[in-house]
């Protein structure tokens, strides 16, 4: 049944005046990664320690001692990736994805007080400075949805979320190409495009990115309702 409706669209692409053809680049890009330093492995041990201490083994009961340790662990793992996050003489990569690390240590409030203005900022740096998909993914999520804390809750921004997945969809990503098609198509964050919509979220289903083709079958057949 996916096969048809695709093929619908493929009709509707077509009508648009669009190439079916995917226009965009593979999700995963051919330039490799730079290999992750001993210290970013120390660090993602030390989140990983202080999640078993804090968890205990089924049985035993939590003690102060053992906080204290999963608290020294979590800060070396933040300074560690501060640290990196700061380095701008490391490949760009490499200080950015640190930056988007650190980030989610602020968002989950994992060893600092939790603070999505922080992991917001840490991300936008990633993102925009050094096209950084992950983190343009999460500041995308973040804009749309709006953080309810109760300290500093962040009301959605749809039109900052939609320049976000934008910019990451520009960068040949799928996921972020799906989530800006989701919002052209439902005129979220500003005006409507339904064809150009239905076509990226197409393309990235057709790239192997399941959650667009989930979203074009609960939209239904296109092709009537968008040709004109």
């Amino acid at each position: 049944m996916l096969k048809r409706f695709l093929a619908q669209v493929t009709i509707l692409v077509m009508l648009s005046g669009v190439s079916a053809a995917p226009a965009l680049a593979q999700w995963v890009k051919d330039n490799k990664p730079t290999p992750k330093s001993a210290e970013e492995y120390y660090a993602e041990r030390a989140l990983v320690d202080a999640s078993r201490i804090t968890s205990g083994d089924g049985n035993a009961v939590v003690i102060q001692t053992d906080l204290d340790e999963a608290n020294s662990r979590l800060d070396a793992a933040r300074s560690t990736y501060q640290s990196l996050c700061e380095n701008r003489e490391l490949p760009k990569d490499q200080w950015a994805r640190n930056c988007f690390e650190l980030g989610n240590m602020y968002r989950r409030g994992l060893g600092v007080t939790q603070s999505h203005v922080e992991a917001n900022a840490l991300y936008n740096t990633a993102c925009f400075e050094a096209d950084n998909t992950d983190a343009c993914m999460q500041l995308a999520y973040g804009q749309q949805t709006g953080t309810p804390v109760r300290t500093r809750p962040i009301k959605p921004d749809p039109e900052a979320a939609r320049t976000t997945y934008a910019y990451a969809c520009e960068l040949d990503h799928q996921p972020a190409c799906a989530g800006l098609g989701n919002m052209l198509y439902s005129g979220i964050g500003g005006k409507q495009d339904r064809r150009r919509g239905a076509q990226l979220m197409y393309d990235a289903c057709e790239s192997g990115y399941e959650w667009a083709c989930t979203r074009l079958t609960e939209y239904g057949p296109l092709v009537k309702t968008d040709r004109y």
